[in-house]
């Protein structure tokens, strides 16, 4: 398995690296210095996924050695790939702010969700005063919003604070949707 990543690394590496702008020569040196057998092309992003991605159904605080993720986290600057892609896990994005006292009601029903699903969820609350740009990019216009991800998939977005049974029900009735819908002919 980690043979052909490693093929395919090497293969595809040369590929997503060739700018527009660059000679053909500047482009082959390049591709050369990652297609050589004894150097695969560098995944950094590998390590800190795997620590990521549950190996099974037990809750991921009580996992001993194992990969695990927090239940309930805050947001402080990591790659939105590698908190949204990993598949494998249901995430609710929060975005909330210091000052909102729907915020904090939505701060409060998310933690209890979290703590009720022992493990089927993954929250992580995102300030978005503090990270105006991440909300920029996820449209953001009220506080608190919500977005669900299902296996590293965008599947909706909410705003406004509810109760941890409203989320629940809620959460729900959108994956099983989204089931619904990937089984239809």
């Amino acid at each position: 398995m980690n043979r052909c990543i490693s093929l395919l690394l090497t293969t595809l590496a040369p590929l997503l690296l060739v700018s527009c702008g660059d000679s053909d020569e500047e482009k082959r040196e390049r591709a050369a210095q990652f297609t050589t057998p004894t150097k695969p092309a560098p995944n950094p992003q590998r390590e800190s996924l795997q620590a990521l991605i549950r190996t099974d159904r037990q809750v991921p605080t009580t996992l001993n050695g194992g990969p695990r993720f927090e239940l309930y986290s805050v947001y402080e600057g990591q790659d939105m790939r590698q908190v949204t892609e990993v598949s494998g896990r249901t995430l609710l994005l929060c975005f909330t702010a210091p000052w909102c006292r729907h915020s904090t009601a939505m701060r409060n029903a998310l933690k209890e969700l979290a703590e009720k699903e022992k493990g089927g969820i993954q929250v992580v609350e995102i300030d978005a005063d503090a990270y105006p740009a991440l909300a920029n990019d996820y449209d953001l216009t009220k506080v608190p919003t919500t977005v669900f991800y299902a296996e590293g998939i965008k599947l909706r977005s909410v705003e406004g604070a509810f109760t941890a049974d409203d989320l629940r029900r809620y959460l729900h009735n959108l994956l099983t949707q989204e089931e619904e819908t990937s089984q239809e002919p």
